[in-house]
């Protein structure tokens, strides 16, 4: 049997939260494999494999980890840090009593799940996927260099969602993974293209009319963060002439959802806000939209975002899409239908929607 570890799993069917492992999980389970998840959530909807979860304290959903570890209130920030080792705590204990069960573990996030596979189970096989935010906290961590290092020694498969992801990890180790036992590749995360596939002209019609679209719409996907961009989104928008301006629909939940719909009145921008989507209803608003719009943003920080899933699924429906190169979107370097511009310059974003509206019109 292959254990899966990870914070974030769809808890109910369509739930988005961390599809892409799901997606693994699935095709381990068509490879013929026996599969056994364990994940954070109070709810076990999903059916792929043996799911068994862990109480999260609603840490690894909703605004995400990353934010909540690093809250402007102190109170906050401790709360969080405090329900971070305490599910990273029963993470462990769990781990330690499949050592007999498993005969190779699978991680998603370095932090916590990927750390604590390898303190837990050290002689397995251990396959350890890096998406984004859980290689920046690492990099927080007290001696994250050391940790890099010893967990290289533990002899893992490395897999990276970017090669910005990659590059990242190799200067924190301040050594070659490979020469401490690692293995490295660069793979980006899986998606349901049974779902995220193009639609025919009529299909994109009835899209349009289910939801209401009758001017260009621009779309938008995501956690409502300040890492997003979406403020970036609607400064662009309002730089377009009123005539021309586009509905802008950003779909997700977040602490910015309130300051996204005041930015949108004061510069005079159609905006909805229709909250988090299921996988059904976010690949439906693909159909229905013109252009999708990503632009993402590296924070003061120094974190960025490892390869946004949403950039990837709007392209395979056949949307165009404009994308920031923060972090690991430069990959998409050259793909049909994908205009990169600089992250964070709303007049280079104006311009790069408008061409792509002319395309789309």
């Amino acid at each position: 049997m292959i254990g899966v570890v990870t914070t974030s799993y769809p808890r109910f069917p369509d739930d988005s939260a961390g599809v892409f492992v799901r997606e693994r999980v699935r095709a381990l389970l068509a490879r013929g494999e026996k599969v056994e998840v364990l994940a954070a959530g109070d709810a076990d909807g999903a059916d792929d494999g043996l799911v068994t979860r862990l109480f999260g304290w609603g840490l690894f959903y909703g605004g995400g980890a990353p934010e909540a570890l690093e809250a402007p209130r102190r109170l906050s920030r401790l709360d969080a840090w405090a329900r971070a080792l305490g599910f990273s705590s029963a993470l462990l204990g769990h781990l330690a009593g499949r050592a007999g069960r498993w005969r190779a573990v699978e991680s998603h996030w370095l932090v916590p799940c990927g750390l604590a596979a390898a303190i837990a189970l050290p002689e397995l096989p251990h396959r350890a996927h890096i998406h984004g935010g859980d290689l920046y906290l690492l990099e927080r961590l007290p001696w994250a260099g050391s940790v890099a290092r010893v967990l290289c020694c533990r002899r893992p498969e490395l897999v990276f969602a970017s090669t910005a992801l990659e590059r990242r990890f190799r200067n924190l180790a301040e050594a070659s993974p490979e020469a401490l036992g690692a293995r490295c590749r660069v793979e980006a995360a899986p998606f349901d293209r049974s779902l995220f596939r193009p639609r025919s002209a009529s299909e994109r019609r009835q899209a349009r009319a289910q939801l209401g679209l009758l001017g260009p719409t621009v779309l938008a996907a995501g956690r409502l963060q300040p890492i997003k961009g979406f403020d970036v989104l609607i400064a662009a928008v309002a730089r377009l002439p009123p005539a021309t301006r586009p509905t802008v629909i950003v779909a997700g939940e977040g602490p910015e959802r309130a300051n996204l719909a005041r930015l949108a009145r004061a510069a005079r921008v159609g905006l909805s806000l229709p909250g988090g989507l299921g996988q059904q209803a976010l690949a439906s608003h693909m159909a229905a939209a013109d252009l999708f719009v990503h632009p993402c943003r590296t924070l003061p920080s120094g974190r960025s975002e490892g390869m946004p899933l949403v950039v990837r699924e709007a392209l395979a429906c056949g949307l165009r899409a404009v994308a920031s190169t923060s972090g690991g979107l430069s990959d998409l370097r050259g793909k049909t239908g994908l205009t990169l511009v600089e992250a964070a310059d709303a007049d280079a974003l104006a311009a790069a929607i408008a061409s792509a509206l002319v395309k789309t019109g």
